[in-house]
């Protein structure tokens, strides 16, 4: 039995059986030793009248667990803003203070020191919206800040424009002529008017110098030349890759767009240049600054979320 009770094994189910039984009461004493943040009724009611203000309809359930979301996130960002002093240290806020001072404060005809400490005894660091908003905003851009340590180096660049490269490229562009006919102006038989121009274009062999004439005037002109996203901005949704799949040297179409219909005639297409790295560094160390900010910011949100102890009443 001696023998038994010295063994090893018996001791670690012992420890293991005394921690499990521990385990309720040290998860309690550690939500109670954690600060608290409470979304009420009250709370979720405004968030749904601000939701349905903006967009004419209550939020569905998905967008409200966003707007909780939002709600939790900012509550800390504010709460942690205050416990690292940004109120007391930023120079806006001071002033906003200083003037609430003197607005509602009893001390008006006081010094800033004076105003300010009234705002404080008033507790408008904390009721204020401006203010509140500034720190939340502050506490956000020191939580997705680098530091001198999170700079890139050049092979991180070089790496990461290489990685992306198609969107630091210039655009491709396309050059073309078109001949437009009016929907509002031939109704019904614009269809038919286009499909009688181009076979008269392709039989006479009419070329784009010309052409432009047989339709209607077009308030953009007859020429195009530029990328195909700005075809696709002037001409409407499907007309740039309805243009791009067509040979060149030809009359195409009828292609609709948001105006009528159209009658094109593709000159040249110029691919995408490779640029140097030199012309797009700025590009390039901006867009890598934004992405590992952000992704700092997510670490540190996370790591933040988990100090709080966050209850949703009648959600």
């Amino acid at each position: 039995m001696a023998r038994v009770l010295r063994a090893p094994l018996l001791h670690f189910l012992l420890l293991g059986g005394a921690l499990l039984a521990l385990r309720p009461w040290w998860r309690s004493d550690m939500e109670e030793s954690r600060p608290r943040i409470v979304i009420g009724a009250d709370d979720l009611e405004r968030l749904r009248e601000t939701w349905t203000e903006e967009h004419g309809s209550p939020p569905s359930r998905a967008a409200e667990d966003g707007l909780v979301r939002d709600a939790i996130d900012e509550e800390i960002l504010y709460r942690e803003a205050l416990a690292r002093g940004f109120d007391r240290r930023d120079a806006a806020v001071r002033e906003r203070l200083v003037r609430l001072g003197g607005f509602v404060g009893e001390e008006a005809g006081g010094d800033r020191d004076t105003l300010e400490r009234e705002a404080r005894r008033l507790g408008l660091e904390r009721s204020d919206l401006v203010v509140r908003r500034h720190l939340v905003e502050m506490m956000r851009l020191a939580a997705g800040w680098l530091g001198p340590n999170g700079l890139p180096s050049e092979a991180d660049l070089e790496a990461y424009r290489a990685q992306h490269a198609a969107e630091f490229a210039p655009p491709a562009r396309v050059r073309l002529t078109h001949v437009y006919l009016s929907e509002d102006r031939r109704g019904a038989s614009v269809t038919a008017d286009a499909t009688a121009l181009l076979d008269d274009l392709r039989r006479t062999g009419t070329g784009p110098a010309v052409a432009a004439a047989r339709g209607d005037a077009f308030i953009r002109g007859a020429e195009f030349d530029g990328s195909p996203a700005d075809l696709e901005r002037l001409f409407g949704p499907g007309f740039a890759e309805s243009v791009d799949a067509q040979p060149v040297g030809t009359w195409v179409g009828p292609f609709r767009s948001s105006y009528g219909l159209h009658l094109v005639w593709v000159h040249a297409r110029e691919p995408a240049p490779t640029p140097s790295p030199t012309a797009v560094r700025g590009r390039v160390l901006q867009q890598w600054l934004r992405e590992q900010s952000e992704q700092r910011r997510r670490e540190v949100m996370q790591a933040l979320r988990a100090r709080y102890a966050v209850e949703v009443v009648a959600h």
